[in-house]
C-alpha cells in the first residue's frame, strides 16, 4: 500500500534524477558536452543494472534515511480482514 508521505525514497530518488537531468541539459546548453554526454552516459548505465539486476544503490541508500513510500500499515491489514 502506498503510503501518504510527501518525503519517501523513491519519491526523493524521482527528484534527484530530474535533477541529474536538468544539470545534464544545463551543461549541454554552455557547450560542455563531453561532460554532460558523459553523465548522460551513466545515468543510462545506472538505469540500465536498475532494469536488469532491480537494484538502485540510491535507492537503498535513501531507504535508510527516508523510508520506503510502500508500507505495511496495521490499518490496511484490518480493512482488508474485514473484507
Amino acid at each position: 500500500m502506498k503510503a501518504k508521505k510527501l518525503w519517501c525514497a523513491e519519491r526523493v530518488q524521482r527528484l534527484m534524477m530530474s535533477m541529474f537531468l536538468v544539470l545534464i541539459l544545463a551543461l549541454l546548453s554552455k557547450g560542455y558536452s563531453v561532460a554532460g554526454l558523459a553523465l548522460l552516459a551513466f545515468m543510462a548505465i545506472m538505469l540500465f543494472i536498475y532494469f536488469i539486476f532491480d537494484f538502485c544503490p540510491s535507492t537503498v541508500l535513501l531507504n535508510k534515511i527516508f523510508g520506503s513510500c510502500f508500507c505495511e500499515c496495521k490499518e490496511d491489514k484490518e480493512n482488508e480482514n474485514q473484507l
